[in-house]
């Protein structure tokens, strides 16, 4: 009996992570709010295990590809979506020729249609040693730690962040690939002064050190494209 179910079950979890953080966004409070959240985090364990167990058992397939991709978009893409809306944007309205229009709405699909977009292109076109754009599930978990951490951001904060987001999915700029094949090849003591940094950032930032984490990450991809962009422009 073939295994390719183990890999495709953890994927299909993914996805109802996402589905059951849909549920918990529509409470319409905090602690609504804060399980969506978390569930979006956990939704990302998953997607993380997905490949590695598919790899691992040697039943990579074509299906358990486009599940993988069906299952980010809910659980990476719909879900903050939809809880960005429920927490912040559902009270931005626009009055135009005696019609007042939710324009929250219009602003919360952006975030999903551009993890579709950044999906879509990933199956198509993806190299192994870098992701074009920012990570999906990485962005789905920025928003979601906003929640979980309830920080009140003024309201044109959020849509900045959350727009900001959105365009660095589908955006041309390269992030690095965690590969643990690459780790492995790092000199342990350089691995070793890694792992150091990264218990003082906990011990002093404590939560905020996850911040500060995926902050250095996504300047790391931004600074490489301005490097980049200076040197193919510099005559």
């Amino acid at each position: 009996m073939t295994l390719v179910w183990i890999p495709n079950s953890l994927t299909l979890g993914n996805l109802l992570l996402g589905f059951i953080s849909l549920i918990y966004s529509s409470l319409g409070n905090q602690q609504g709010f804060f399980i969506a959240g978390i569930l979006v985090l956990a939704a990302s364990l998953l997607d993380g295990f997905d490949g590695a167990v598919a790899r691992a058992l040697k039943v990579s397939s074509p299906l358990g590809k486009e599940l993988d991709s069906l299952a980010d978009c809910v659980a990476f893409g719909i879900a903050p979506g939809y809880l960005s809306y429920q927490a912040y944007l559902s009270t931005i309205n626009l009055h135009l020729f005696d019609v007042n229009i939710n324009a929250g709405m219009l602003i919360a699909a952006f975030f999903p249609i551009c993890v579709a977009y950044r999906l879509a292109r990933f199956n198509i076109n993806s190299e192994p040693g870098s992701f074009t754009g920012l990570p999906s599930p990485l962005a789905g978990i920025i928003i979601a730690l906003i929640h979980i951490y309830n920080i009140n951001l003024p309201l044109i904060a959020f849509v900045a962040i959350y727009i900001l987001i959105a365009l660095l999915m589908v955006s041309t700029v390269r992030y690095p690939k965690p590969n643990p094949a690459t780790i492995m090849t790092i000199h342990k003591i350089k691995l070793l002064i890694f792992g150091i940094i990264l218990i003082l950032l906990f011990i002093f930032f404590k939560a905020w050190a996850v911040f500060i984490i995926i902050f250095i990450y996504l300047m790391s991809g931004i600074l490489s494209f301005v490097i980049q962009f200076i040197q193919e422009h510099k005559y």
